[in-house]
Protein backbone atom coordinates (compact mmCIF):
# COMPACT_ATOMS: atom_id res chain seq x y z
CA UNK A 1 0.00 0.00 0.00
CA UNK A 2 3.10 2.40 0.61
CA UNK A 3 4.18 2.56 -2.99
CA UNK A 4 0.47 2.92 -3.92
CA UNK A 5 0.18 6.24 -2.09
CA UNK A 6 3.64 7.11 -3.53
CA UNK A 7 3.13 6.32 -7.10
CA UNK A 8 -0.22 8.55 -6.47
CA UNK A 9 1.65 11.72 -5.00
CA UNK A 10 4.27 11.50 -7.85
CA UNK A 11 1.29 11.56 -10.42
CA UNK A 12 -0.07 14.82 -8.02
CA UNK A 13 3.59 16.05 -8.90
CA UNK A 14 3.88 15.20 -12.00
CA UNK A 15 0.48 17.80 -12.54
CA UNK A 16 2.48 20.07 -11.40
CA UNK A 17 5.86 19.97 -13.20
CA UNK A 18 6.37 23.17 -14.21
CA UNK A 19 6.58 23.01 -17.89
CA UNK A 20 3.23 21.89 -18.00
CA UNK A 21 1.60 23.45 -15.08
CA UNK A 22 2.67 27.09 -17.05
CA UNK A 23 -0.24 25.68 -19.50
CA UNK A 24 -2.79 26.22 -16.84
CA UNK A 25 -3.34 29.51 -16.75
CA UNK A 26 -3.87 30.16 -20.54
CA UNK A 27 -5.95 27.43 -20.80
CA UNK A 28 -7.92 28.28 -17.85
CA UNK A 29 -8.42 31.80 -19.22
CA UNK A 30 -9.81 30.35 -22.56
CA UNK A 31 -12.03 28.08 -20.56
CA UNK A 32 -13.52 31.03 -18.52
CA UNK A 33 -13.64 33.41 -21.66
CA UNK A 34 -16.02 31.15 -23.28
CA UNK A 35 -18.48 30.77 -20.51
CA UNK A 36 -20.97 32.92 -21.86
CA UNK A 37 -22.75 35.33 -20.07
CA UNK A 38 -24.19 33.89 -16.76
CA UNK A 39 -25.12 30.02 -17.06
CA UNK A 40 -25.85 27.88 -14.58
CA UNK A 41 -23.61 26.16 -12.12
CA UNK A 42 -24.58 22.91 -13.50
CA UNK A 43 -24.37 23.91 -17.28
CA UNK A 44 -20.79 25.32 -16.21
CA UNK A 45 -19.84 22.09 -13.56
CA UNK A 46 -21.04 19.58 -17.05
CA UNK A 47 -19.00 21.54 -19.07
CA UNK A 48 -15.84 21.21 -17.21
CA UNK A 49 -16.02 17.92 -16.65
CA UNK A 50 -16.08 17.05 -20.06
CA UNK A 51 -13.00 19.14 -20.50
CA UNK A 52 -12.07 17.67 -18.03
CA UNK A 53 -12.03 14.13 -19.07
CA UNK A 54 -11.23 15.14 -22.87
CA UNK A 55 -7.61 16.89 -21.47
CA UNK A 56 -7.09 13.09 -19.29
CA UNK A 57 -7.73 11.17 -22.34
CA UNK A 58 -4.84 13.35 -24.38
CA UNK A 59 -2.36 12.68 -21.29
CA UNK A 60 -3.40 8.72 -21.38
CA UNK A 61 -2.54 8.48 -24.98
CA UNK A 62 0.55 9.83 -24.45
CA UNK A 63 1.68 8.05 -20.92
CA UNK A 64 0.17 5.03 -22.81
CA UNK A 65 2.84 5.32 -25.67
CA UNK A 66 5.67 6.17 -23.13
CA UNK A 67 4.76 2.83 -20.97
CA UNK A 68 4.87 0.48 -23.81
CA UNK A 69 8.56 2.33 -25.10
CA UNK A 70 9.34 2.07 -21.58
CA UNK A 71 8.40 -1.87 -21.32
CA UNK A 72 9.88 -2.67 -24.54
CA UNK A 73 13.11 -1.35 -23.39
CA UNK A 74 12.63 -2.58 -19.58
CA UNK A 75 13.24 -6.40 -21.29
CA UNK A 76 16.49 -6.21 -21.49
CA UNK A 77 17.74 -4.34 -18.36
CA UNK A 78 15.41 -6.12 -15.94
CA UNK A 79 17.85 -7.59 -13.88
CA UNK A 80 19.29 -4.39 -13.01
CA UNK A 81 16.17 -2.64 -12.51
CA UNK A 82 16.61 -2.04 -8.47
CA UNK A 83 19.85 -0.32 -9.27
CA UNK A 84 18.25 1.71 -12.59
CA UNK A 85 15.43 2.67 -9.71
CA UNK A 86 18.12 3.98 -7.07
CA UNK A 87 20.41 5.68 -9.64
CA UNK A 88 16.95 7.75 -10.70
CA UNK A 89 16.60 8.58 -6.68
CA UNK A 90 19.69 10.09 -6.90
CA UNK A 91 18.91 11.90 -10.20
CA UNK A 92 15.93 13.41 -8.84
CA UNK A 93 17.51 14.98 -5.22
CA UNK A 94 19.87 16.49 -7.52
CA UNK A 95 17.90 17.87 -10.11
CA UNK A 96 15.56 19.16 -6.99
CA UNK A 97 18.87 20.71 -5.47
CA UNK A 98 19.08 22.29 -8.51
CA UNK A 99 16.07 23.25 -8.95
CA UNK A 100 15.33 24.55 -5.53
CA UNK A 101 18.76 26.59 -5.78
CA UNK A 102 16.98 28.28 -8.79
CA UNK A 103 18.28 26.83 -11.61
CA UNK A 104 15.73 25.63 -14.77
CA UNK A 105 15.70 22.20 -15.75
CA UNK A 106 12.54 22.64 -18.16
CA UNK A 107 12.34 23.13 -21.87
CA UNK A 108 9.72 24.27 -23.75
CA UNK A 109 7.42 23.35 -26.61
CA UNK A 110 6.53 25.89 -29.36
CA UNK A 111 4.42 23.98 -31.77
CA UNK A 112 2.90 26.38 -34.25
CA UNK A 113 -0.36 24.89 -35.51
CA UNK A 114 -3.94 25.75 -36.15
CA UNK A 115 -6.88 26.92 -33.27
CA UNK A 116 -8.76 23.20 -32.60
CA UNK A 117 -11.88 23.84 -33.98
CA UNK A 118 -13.67 22.83 -31.65
CA UNK A 119 -13.94 22.83 -27.45
CA UNK A 120 -13.16 18.89 -27.76
CA UNK A 121 -10.40 18.90 -29.87
CA UNK A 122 -9.20 21.67 -27.79
CA UNK A 123 -9.06 20.21 -24.77
CA UNK A 124 -7.58 16.49 -26.52
CA UNK A 125 -4.70 18.31 -27.44
CA UNK A 126 -4.54 20.28 -24.29
CA UNK A 127 -4.01 16.78 -22.35
CA UNK A 128 -1.27 15.87 -24.76
CA UNK A 129 0.64 19.05 -24.42
CA UNK A 130 0.27 18.79 -21.34
CA UNK A 131 1.44 15.30 -20.97
CA UNK A 132 4.32 15.52 -22.96
CA UNK A 133 5.59 18.77 -20.69
CA UNK A 134 4.95 16.59 -17.83
CA UNK A 135 7.22 13.97 -19.13
CA UNK A 136 9.87 16.19 -20.30
CA UNK A 137 10.10 17.66 -17.10
CA UNK A 138 10.12 15.12 -14.65
CA UNK A 139 10.30 11.98 -16.63
CA UNK A 140 12.15 10.16 -14.12
CA UNK A 141 9.47 10.30 -11.43
CA UNK A 142 7.33 8.35 -13.61
CA UNK A 143 10.24 5.90 -14.70
CA UNK A 144 10.50 5.44 -11.11
CA UNK A 145 6.90 4.29 -11.08
CA UNK A 146 6.87 2.31 -14.06
CA UNK A 147 9.99 -0.04 -13.15
CA UNK A 148 8.76 -0.06 -9.83
CA UNK A 149 5.66 -1.47 -11.75
CA UNK A 150 7.58 -4.01 -13.51
CA UNK A 151 9.79 -5.54 -10.90
CA UNK A 152 6.09 -5.75 -8.73
CA UNK A 153 5.45 -9.46 -7.39
CA UNK A 154 2.16 -9.37 -9.92
CA UNK A 155 0.89 -7.96 -13.12
CA UNK A 156 -2.32 -6.67 -10.77
CA UNK A 157 0.03 -4.82 -8.74
CA UNK A 158 2.04 -3.01 -11.44
CA UNK A 159 -1.12 -2.14 -13.30
CA UNK A 160 -2.25 -0.57 -9.30
CA UNK A 161 1.15 1.49 -9.55
CA UNK A 162 0.11 2.94 -12.73
CA UNK A 163 -3.43 3.31 -11.66
CA UNK A 164 -2.33 5.11 -8.67
CA UNK A 165 0.18 7.27 -10.73
CA UNK A 166 -2.31 8.24 -13.35
CA UNK A 167 -5.31 8.81 -10.67
CA UNK A 168 -2.99 11.60 -9.17
CA UNK A 169 -2.77 13.37 -12.47
CA UNK A 170 -6.21 13.08 -13.10
CA UNK A 171 -7.91 14.18 -10.02
CA UNK A 172 -5.73 16.85 -10.46
CA UNK A 173 -6.77 17.80 -13.61
CA UNK A 174 -10.72 17.33 -12.56
CA UNK A 175 -10.03 19.37 -9.54
CA UNK A 176 -8.14 22.70 -11.49
CA UNK A 177 -10.93 22.87 -14.26
CA UNK A 178 -14.01 22.26 -11.35
CA UNK A 179 -12.50 24.64 -9.37
CA UNK A 180 -11.90 27.30 -12.16
CA UNK A 181 -15.91 26.95 -12.49
CA UNK A 182 -16.82 27.52 -9.52
CA UNK A 183 -14.38 30.46 -8.23
CA UNK A 184 -12.92 31.69 -11.50
CA UNK A 185 -11.56 34.90 -10.05
CA UNK A 186 -9.87 33.34 -7.06
CA UNK A 187 -8.26 30.40 -9.04
CA UNK A 188 -6.61 32.75 -11.40
CA UNK A 189 -5.80 35.10 -8.60
CA UNK A 190 -3.72 32.31 -6.97
CA UNK A 191 -2.45 30.76 -10.12
CA UNK A 192 -0.52 34.02 -10.61
CA UNK A 193 1.26 34.13 -7.05
CA UNK A 194 2.44 30.18 -7.11
CA UNK A 195 3.39 30.33 -10.24
CA UNK A 196 6.77 31.80 -10.12
CA UNK A 197 7.50 29.64 -7.16
CA UNK A 198 6.63 26.41 -8.79
CA UNK A 199 10.28 25.38 -9.64
CA UNK A 200 11.57 25.65 -5.80
CA UNK A 201 8.37 23.84 -4.90
CA UNK A 202 8.66 20.96 -7.12
CA UNK A 203 12.73 20.79 -6.28
CA UNK A 204 12.15 20.24 -3.33
CA UNK A 205 9.18 17.48 -3.59
CA UNK A 206 11.90 16.09 -5.96
CA UNK A 207 14.16 15.75 -3.22
CA UNK A 208 12.33 14.23 -0.94
CA UNK A 209 10.92 11.95 -3.52
CA UNK A 210 14.26 10.89 -4.22
CA UNK A 211 15.33 10.33 -1.11
CA UNK A 212 12.03 7.81 -0.37
CA UNK A 213 12.84 5.96 -3.74
CA UNK A 214 16.25 5.46 -2.17
CA UNK A 215 15.08 3.99 1.07
CA UNK A 216 12.65 2.12 -0.42
CA UNK A 217 14.72 0.55 -2.85
CA UNK A 218 17.62 -0.24 0.22
CA UNK A 219 15.05 -1.87 2.03
CA UNK A 220 13.89 -4.34 -0.23
CA UNK A 221 17.20 -5.31 -0.65
CA UNK A 222 17.32 -6.49 2.77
Amino acid sequence: MEFYSFSFLQGVLAFLAPCAVALLPGYIVAFISRSGSNPGISTRLSRGLKLALLSIAGIFAIYAIATILIISAAQLLKDYMMWITMGMGVFLITIGILMASGKSFSFTLNVNHASPKSEVAEAFVFGIAYAIGALGCLFPLFLIVATQAMAAPSAWTGAGYFAAYFGGMSLMMIGTILLSVLARDVMMKYLRKILPHMEMITGWMLIAAGGYVIYYQSFLMY
